[in-house]
Order: structure tokens, then C-alpha cells, then sequence
């Protein structure tokens, strides 16, 4: 035990840590799954939300989509023009309908989006059927 003031002992010793080390940082990535937090898939179909075909904004562009999921559950289109932006009306659920199982691990978002083509370079164009870009 240690004495502190008024001749008082403490019941407990607290381990010092070194600068940098902080066990929740430390216990969080040992027990995080290995799974992206950003997750995405192409959709070469239109999108249809409440009876009206999803158009890019930017563009005009109806399909061809990346769609995008985050942690929190938000999903995003991008479309082929680089355009993207939260879509409120999709959900988690309607992002894993159109998930299949992931064929690739991506560095970055960015990094997926030029191998997919929905980094700006292909705006305007429309990909027929199973053509997959850098194959």
C-alpha cells in the first residue's frame, strides 16, 4: 500500500502507462472484427426508390451505381461521374439485398472507385453486362 495525505493508505495501485498506450484503444482493436468499415457493391441496374428511378443529380446518369454503406448504417450512391451523396430513403437492409460476397479488399474508397470506374474517368458511360474493369 501506498500512504497518501493524512497518514492515509490507498487500496489501490493503479499501473502507470506509458505514453501512448491506452488500454481501451488497446482492448478495442484486439476485440474489432476484421471487417471494413465502409463497405460497397456496383449496381449495373437502375435503382428504383418509392416508384421513382434514382438520376444522378450531376449527370443524369440512371444506373451504374457504387453504393455505399457505412458503420452507422447510412448508404450513399456514387455514380460514375465521381457525384455522391447520402440517399436517406435506403437502408442497411435494402444495402445488404444488393451486397453479394466481397471478391476483393480495396486500400481506400477511392482506390475501389477507380478500379470500378466511378472515379470520374468513365463519366457518361454505361458498361454492358459482366464486363469488370482491370481484368
Amino acid at each position: 500500500m501506498h500512504a497518501i495525505a493524512n497518514n492515509q493508505f490507498a487500496r489501490v495501485t493503479v499501473p502507470r502507462a506509458s505514453q501512448g498506450d491506452d488500454p481501451l484503444l488497446r482492448l478495442q482493436q484486439e476485440t474489432e472484427e476484421d471487417r471494413p468499415r465502409i463497405r460497397f457493391t456496383t449496381h449495373p441496374d437502375p435503382i428504383t426508390i418509392t416508384g421513382i428511378t434514382v438520376m444522378c443529380p450531376a449527370c443524369a446518369a440512371r444506373r451504374d451505381w457504387m453504393v455505399i454503406c457505412d458503420v452507422p448504417g447510412r448508404v450513399f450512391l456514387r455514380c460514375r461521374c465521381a457525384h455522391q451523396w447520402h440517399e436517406p430513403e435506403l437502408t442497411r437492409a435494402d444495402f445488404d439485398a444488393m451486397i453479394g460476397d466481397p471478391d476483393r479488399k480495396y486500400p481506400s474508397l477511392e482506390a475501389a472507385a477507380r478500379h470500378t470506374g466511378h472515379d470520374g474517368t468513365l463519366a457518361g458511360t454505361y458498361l454492358t453486362g459482366d464486363f469488370d474493369i482491370g481484368e
